[in-house]
């Protein structure tokens, strides 16, 4: 071990190993060389705080579980749809949530975003957790130009909203992408160079939204407001060279819902 630790060092030490029992004999061995200090890479830092990355995306994300860390989220996922008078169904964006379903509700993806998570809020309540998980998320965006934050999962804490924060002031390389549905948590982050946060609407085909800045929405067959992502229309496989997401010059992208 490369690092002297004291007592609560070594607790804390020992604690995050703990978090890696029944994960494959492999990410749990390159998870102890990080976090012991005997060899920390890219291999290890990614093993350790759980970056993915998505061949549909550009570069590296984060996805930790849906619902239980969605404040605002995971109670607007409980509405269930409604039809008005006038016709119109009034649909939360979260009820029927694409982070729960196909790939991500099975449950080696439930487990590998449980144990994401459980590291992050160690890392909440330890100094020592928390400067190996800044270190390892700088080491992963070395070479990156680009990251989504949460392609499952949002703001949970304001302790959460400040560790992102130093990781985003510690990539200036890097363009961070922040979908989120809390106005209030996300508000360090605004105003960041290189952070686009985009708060979400509420419902499907949402003509407006309240929030003073760069927005995102879903709509059904036809997008009523903003640029709709090309991807979720289907007009091409991800993102290829389309950034409208990342971008501070595009006030809003709409998805077709899925």
């Amino acid at each position: 071990m490369n690092m002297i630790a004291t007592n609560n060092t070594f607790d804390d030490i020992l604690k995050a190993i703990a978090l890696f029992d029944g994960a494959t004999k492999n990410l749990k061995a390159d998870a102890i060389l990080f976090i012991t200090g005997q060899k920390q890479n890219l291999k290890t830092a990614r093993a350790f705080i759980g970056l993915s990355k998505n061949m549909k995306m550009p570069d590296w994300t984060l996805a930790i579980p849906a619902r239980s860390t969605c404040p605002r989220g995971g109670k607007l996922a409980k509405v269930e749809p409604r039809t008005l008078t006038s016709g119109i169904i009034l649909e939360t964006v979260c009820n029927g949530c694409y982070a729960v379903k196909g790939h991500d509700g099975m449950q080696p993806a439930i487990t590998a975003k449980a144990r994401r998570v459980s590291v992050i809020e160690l890392a909440l309540v330890s100094e020592t957790i928390r400067a190996l998980w800044v270190k390892a998320f700088v080491m992963c965006l070395s070479k990156s130009k680009y990251f989504r934050w949460h392609s499952a999962g949002d703001l949970f804490s304001a302790a959460y909203v400040q560790l992102i924060l130093d990781c985003i002031t510690l990539t200036p390389q890097v363009t961070h992408w922040i979908p989120t549905k809390e106005p209030i948590l996300c508000k360090p982050l605004q105003g960041l160079v290189n952070a686009t946060v985009r708060l979400s609407d509420d419902f499907v085909d949402q003509l407006s939204n309240k929030f003073k800045g760069l927005t995102s929405g879903v709509h059904n067959l036809t997008n009523g407001r903003g640029q709709a992502c090309p991807a979720s229309e289907k007009l091409q496989d991800g993102c290829q060279d389309c950034r409208a997401c990342w971008s501070m010059d595009v006030p809003h992208v709409s998805y077709r819902k899925h």
